[in-house]
């Protein structure tokens, strides 16, 4: 064995030092759900305007 020249060990990883990819992954899935429009319930697209039915005004020709 060699003689370790360190004065103490360092200190053991932080909380978010060894959780900080997992909670970027959770945060990155939770971001592209929302922006794919998965959040948003059901949703139903908005009524158009009806066609309403109209009366021709022009003479037919008959032959």
């Amino acid at each position: 064995m060699g003689v370790r020249y360190v004065v103490s060990e360092p200190d053991p990883p932080t909380w978010w030092a060894k959780n900080k990819a997992g909670v970027y992954a959770v945060l990155g899935l939770a971001v592209g759900f929302y922006l794919a429009g998965g959040g948003g319930g059901d949703a139903q697209p908005a009524p158009g305007p009806a066609p309403s039915p109209t009366v021709s005004t022009t003479p037919t020709a008959t032959r």
